[in-house]
């Protein structure tokens, strides 16, 4: 059943635990600040809540495990029964984190950290030097001159051969 879940939370970014709450995976945009482009953030977090799983989850488990939707909901409400009766061991959700459960409160601790992926980006004005400004004038006025005498030994060329 790990397996299962962990890989329907890796598909989804949601894992519904009816009676405890919901795992999300939470994306913040990156956004500008002055001249810096602060990296996106994103993040596992549990959310206390009486939801229930969508059809789409059962039919995803029930795919899973080989059985019958209805079977699916069975076999899952009563994972999600014993879940924490069993001396009380964490439940773990794949490399993602850790769910348990103390003095009758939830507590998730995540092994995912988006700042080892994403970096914050500086940016700062692009000075402009006169003399590259200079070099690159000449090289233009240069090209200019050679296209032009190019174009008039053409022209000469082509009247001195229908003369």
């Amino acid at each position: 059943m790990h397996k299962s879940l962990t890989q329907y939370f890796a598909q989804n970014g949601q894992l519904v635990l009816p009676t405890i709450g919901i795992i999300k995976w939470h994306k913040q945009e990156a956004e500008w600040v002055n001249s810096t482009l602060q990296s996106p953030i994103e993040s596992i977090i549990f959310e206390k809540s009486d939801a229930k799983p969508s059809k789409l989850f059962y039919h995803f488990l029930s795919e899973q495990l080989s059985v019958s939707y209805d079977q699916a909901i069975i076999q899952y409400d009563q994972f999600i029964d014993q879940l924490f009766n069993i001396d009380q061991m964490p439940f773990e959700l794949g490399k993602f984190g850790i769910l348990s459960k103390q003095d009758g409160a939830y507590y998730w601790s995540t092994h995912f950290n988006s700042n080892s992926y994403f970096k914050d980006i500086e940016i700062s004005p692009i000075e402009i030097q006169e003399g590259l400004v200079n070099k690159k004038t000449e090289f233009s006025i240069k090209w200019y001159v050679w296209t032009i005498l190019l174009t008039l030994f053409a022209i000469a060329a082509i009247l001195f051969k229908f003369s």
